[in-house]
């Protein structure tokens, strides 16, 4: 049975309206419900109803993450210079079939509304079809994050596309040139073969790029792919950790992201169907300072350990993507020894306090700075965590 476009999530201060279709929240006062729903631009007629019990929940945080990124596996076909977690053996213990399934079934009792899933490449689990297909019914609003480079290229398609997943997301990073540079010879030709073939089968598509010198000098082939076959297309900054250091000349400075944002402005009235993400956005969006309405309260901070978790292969819990690598001491258990719930340590871990103050307290000095949403999308706690290691104390995507 179709699922509603739009779940609404008990809260302690009132409820989060999420929609599945965008993948985006909003949060909501009790009063808010006396008068008609609007989401972006839509009126919100109907919605599914997530009841929780709400007691024990502390009225500073909200209810669960509303997104975990599930690391599905840590095994890969690909060995990316830009690759932040370094994809390619699979770890000794990742979690097995039933084991996924246990958490996914934990995570739909913990009330969590999104679940996006990536790798390594999900795909090279023999398994993948299975999990994604289960998550899809319980309820979950699922995305993935793929290469694009199988081994049976015209069987994973028609599986993929069968799913009717929210969103797929390719990896398109340059033209093929610089593309193939990065993530090895051959395979721009086999991404945008998959890309073609998924759009061809009506898969809800979209394209992550990391932003270099090197796709940055390829904007317009990499924009005029996303007008053929997305909806949406982000570029966000490579982070400093993993493969990625071996790269960091190919880095762009704060002046050259600057730089970019104003470039791609004047590409998008050439785009109207491209909902096309850059300056941290994304980021920006999933923070407790941009999307409150005014008659809600809640602590301050960016998305990590605000509004998403991280689950790697192993079942291990982190705050944010880039914390095991960067600050291994923000490490919150497993989920495994957690009773296959999130609750508890999302509500109780004395860890994910201390997160939740630096990155609440990096938010307060940022929305001081004069750079903030002029050249600045604000701040980052993983660039942050990156400046505490570095030699000269520097954060270079940071003026200040």
């Amino acid at each position: 049975m179709k699922k509603k476009r739009f779940v609404l999530r008990d809260e302690p201060f009132g409820y989060t309206l999420f929609d599945r279709v965008k993948m985006k929240h909003k949060f909501l006062a009790e009063a808010d419900l006396d008068k008609e729903l609007y989401f972006s631009d839509v009126i919100v007629k109907d919605f599914e109803k997530w009841s929780a019990e709400l007691s024990d929940a502390p009225n500073e945080i909200i209810y669960s993450p509303i997104r975990i990124y599930f690391e599905l596996t840590s095994g890969c076909n690909l060995r990316c210079k830009t690759c932040f977690n370094q994809s390619g053996k699979i770890k000794p213990n990742e979690l097995d079939t039933e084991e996924v399934k246990n958490v996914l079934e934990g995570m739909r009792n913990d009330n969590i509304l999104d679940m996006r899933f990536s790798g390594g490449e999900v795909t090279t689990r023999d398994d993948w079809f299975e999990l994604l297909k289960y998550a899809k019914d319980l309820g979950f609003a699922v995305s993935l994050n793929t290469n694009g480079v199988y081994s049976d290229p015209e069987t994973t398609i028609d599986k993929l596309a069968s799913l009717d997943l929210e969103q797929i997301t390719l990896s398109i990073d340059g033209n093929k040139e610089f593309h193939d540079y990065l993530r090895g010879n051959g395979n721009y030709d086999k991404t945008i073969k998959s890309l073609e073939q998924l759009y061809e089968k009506d898969a809800h598509l979209r394209i992550n790029t990391i932003l270099t010198k090197g796709s940055d000098a390829s904007l317009e082939d990499i924009l005029s792919l996303a007008g053929k076959f997305v909806e949406e297309i982000n570029f966000f900054y490579m982070r400093p950790t993993g493969r990625a250091l071996e790269v960091l000349d190919q880095a762009s400075s704060y002046e050259e992201l600057y730089a970019f944002d104003k470039r791609i402005e004047g590409f998008k009235p050439n785009y109207p169907q491209v909902n096309i993400l850059h300056g941290s956005k994304v980021m920006q969006n999933n923070s407790v300072d941009s999307t409150l309405s005014s008659n809600v309260n809640l602590q301050m901070g960016g998305p990590d350990g605000f509004t998403r978790f991280n689950l790697l292969s192993d079942g291990a819990i982190w705050p944010g993507g880039y914390t095991p690598y960067l600050r291994p001491d923000f490490y919150l258990g497993n989920i495994k020894e957690e009773n296959y719930t999130v609750l508890d340590v999302w509500r109780n871990s004395p860890e994910l306090r201390k997160f939740r103050k630096i990155s609440s307290e990096l938010q307060k000095k940022c929305l001081n700075c004069s750079e903030k949403n002029v050249r600045c999308p604000g701040a980052s706690m993983e660039m942050e965590f990156y400046r505490e290691k570095t030699l000269n104390n520097k954060n270079p995507y940071c003026i200040k």
